[in-house]
């Protein structure tokens, strides 16, 4: 067994990850045992001179970037042997393992899957980067102090502006959009087929083309071959999802705007300053409203506060704190519900009467669409986070 190479500042523990080029190894900073990282080490002696700029352009990107959802790189070393990049380690393993272990995932876990995924991509593409490499190996998870999703190994990367055009062969082929798996030019949209590609793997434990060998998946692509998504096993708005990035004209797929917007991503509700500063505005806003006697108008800013509140009341980390929330939330959910029920029964007279005098009017038993298709399923404010 041959010894770990030897990396000034860190002591490295044990193997945890191997390609072709390099091995990624789990360290501490000398001296600091609490302070885990990750080092990626590159046989120079293995690198071509492509491979050589796609190194150059990787650690380019990852020294550029700081956000929560890529990973980030701490530093960088090299020597005559090896180039040493120094990551944060992500301790809960990859997306690949977490969906392996659990055969599928729930809509839930995928929809915060997604929208961490998606924030990322929103941070790339104001950068005018695509990853081109994105697949569940490469999206890490940190556990504490929750699961979160980080985009990893930017090896692939590249910087492509909206009207970019690429022709070389790129990532894996099992998340490869067809026109680059067909060796046809391909453009930024080449990223969103991998993300229709991993959400589908997120919600049925295989990817939608999974083959035995790259020609039998050539094969399925050329023929364009339908993607299966039972409409009863998913929601309309994750099959719409699915359906929306895995179009195989890349001019057919959906684009990142419709993505960011796309309401099974709902992005306007995850939980940040901003959202809460939103729900909490329109909380106020109804129960002025409410006081006023405006009931109508009260009930929907209690919806819309709530929409913003919730998943920011699930991610509270600080036990003491979420408890404070979720009372308070339980509370605005109690007088929610009591102005739904008094404009239903309300509702429900008027449409009597009108009946009486016209039988032709009826009654229409969707008229708050907001309240009973969206915040109060069941009545659940509060769900634990993702384990």
């Amino acid at each position: 067994m041959s010894a770990f190479p030897q990396v000034e500042g860190y002591q490295i523990i044990k193997n945890i990850g191997k390609g072709s080029t390099s091995t990624v190894y789990l360290a501490h900073v000398k001296e600091k045992l609490n302070n885990m990282v990750a080092i990626k080490v590159i046989e120079r002696s293995k690198l071509s001179k492509s491979a050589e700029d796609a190194v150059v352009t990787e650690i380019g990107v990852m020294k550029k970037f700081k956000h929560k959802h890529i990973v980030q790189m701490i530093d960088f070393i090299w020597d005559r042997k090896n180039i040493y990049i120094i990551l944060e380690h992500c301790d809960g393993g990859d997306l690949s393992t977490f969906i392996k272990q659990r055969k599928k995932l729930s809509e839930k876990v995928c929809r915060k899957f997604m929208q961490q995924l998606a924030l990322a991509l929103q941070f790339l593409r104001s950068h005018n980067v695509c990853h081109l490499d994105l697949k569940p190996q490469n999206l890490l998870l940190m556990r504490s102090p929750q699961l979160t999703l980080k985009v990893g190994d930017f090896g692939l990367a590249n910087f492509m502006s909206e009207k970019t055009q690429m022709e070389n062969i790129r990532g894996s082929p099992l998340y490869m959009a067809p026109e680059m798996l067909l060796l046809n030019r391909y453009d930024v949209k080449a990223d969103l087929w991998s993300v229709g590609v991993i959400a589908y793997e997120c919600i049925y434990g295989r990817a939608p083309y999974a083959s035995d060998s790259i020609k039998d998946l050539c094969e399925k692509v050329k023929k364009v071959l339908p993607i299966e998504i039972p409409p009863n096993q998913v929601s309309p708005e994750c099959r719409d999802l699915l359906l929306g990035l895995l179009k195989h004209n890349p001019s057919e797929r959906m684009s990142y705007h419709q993505f960011f917007k796309h309401p099974f991503v709902d992005l306007d509700h995850i939980p940040s300053t901003e959202s809460y500063a939103k729900g909490l505005e329109a909380i106020h806003q109804a129960v002025k409203l409410d006081s006023e006697k405006q009931y109508k108008a009260a009930f929907s800013k209690y919806c819309t506060g709530l929409q913003y509140l919730i998943p920011c009341c699930k991610n509270e980390p600080d036990k003491i704190k979420k408890e404070a929330f979720q009372i308070k939330l339980n509370e605005y959910t109690k007088r929610a519900e009591e102005l739904k029920a008094t404009l239903y029964v309300s509702k429900i007279k008027i449409s009597s009467e009108e009946k009486a005098e016209n039988s032709s009017i009826s009654y229409d038993d969707d008229h708050y669409p907001t309240l009973s298709k969206n915040i109060f399923k069941i009545g659940i404010i509060y769900q634990p986070p993702m384990t």
